[in-house]
């Protein structure tokens, strides 16, 4: 098993020219990510909270600042180097499941081991779905799947490579409430088996208060900071 990775924001900002005007959608952000930790991070629309995300993801570099993983610097590493992390270390959740259509729910957990190198274990990808209640829906395709349904798949695509980080941007915030909290039990219970490190991005209090920790994001900026799920951040 791949040990959990620790996540460092040191002065992260990220600014953007719109409408003639720079705008700090992350301004100047220190954070520390226990590795094999829970982290949500919470805020209205537009605080800049999956702009933060897609940082730590490598999906974008900061505009100032350092972001490292396990201690490694990854905010200077060049696109090629960064989707090659991304495909190897890190696990990615989205509101939208991102499943291909034409793909059953198997060959969707099948093509991330695939993207991951000649090395992946392709005999986990039915285990994994039997994992999140889809064992007996491994040949349906997409549209013949649930909106739930289609985010367990989500979830087992996202850990079939064994990332050490595992992102999560809005996952439940197309999903009722029943289903939001069965795909908080799957994330939590694959983040441990797994021993990654989670950061999940949400709207949804009752899904920030099931995870370690809390992080509040207002204008670019942390507002507070608090403990969750028991998880006692001290004085």
């Amino acid at each position: 098993m791949t040990p959990p990775a620790g996540i460092r924001l040191e002065a992260v900002s990220k600014l953007y020219i719109s409408g003639g005007c720079l705008v700090r959608a992350v301004d100047g952000i220190s954070l520390d990510v226990e590795a094999g930790s829970s982290l949500a991070i919470t805020g209205p629309s537009g605080c800049g909270k999956s702009t933060l995300l897609g940082l730590i993801g490598g999906l974008e570099v900061p505009s100032e600042g350092r972001i490292l993983i396990g201690g490694r610097q990854i905010s200077h590493l060049s696109d090629r180097l960064r989707a090659r992390l991304r495909r190897k270390e890190i696990g990615f959740v989205f509101q939208s499941d991102n499943l291909l259509p034409f793909l059953t729910a198997v060959e969707n957990v099948s093509l991330q081991v695939a993207l991951h190198g000649p090395s992946g274990d392709f005999s986990r990808c039915p285990q994994l779905l039997a994992a999140v209640g889809m064992g007996e829906l491994a040949d349906r395709l997409p549209d013949q799947l649930s909106g739930g349904q289609r985010q367990r798949v989500a979830v087992a695509r996202a850990v079939a490579h064994g990332p050490q980080v595992i992102l999560a941007d809005e996952p439940t915030g197309s999903l009722d409430a029943a289903n939001a909290a069965t795909l908080v039990d799957l994330l939590l219970g694959v983040q441990r088996a797994a021993g990654a490190t989670l950061v999940v991005v949400t709207h949804d209090r009752c899904v920030a208060t099931r995870l370690d920790r809390t992080v509040g994001i207002r204008d670019g900026r942390i507002a507070n900071d608090t403990a969750g799920a028991g998880r006692d951040l001290g004085p």
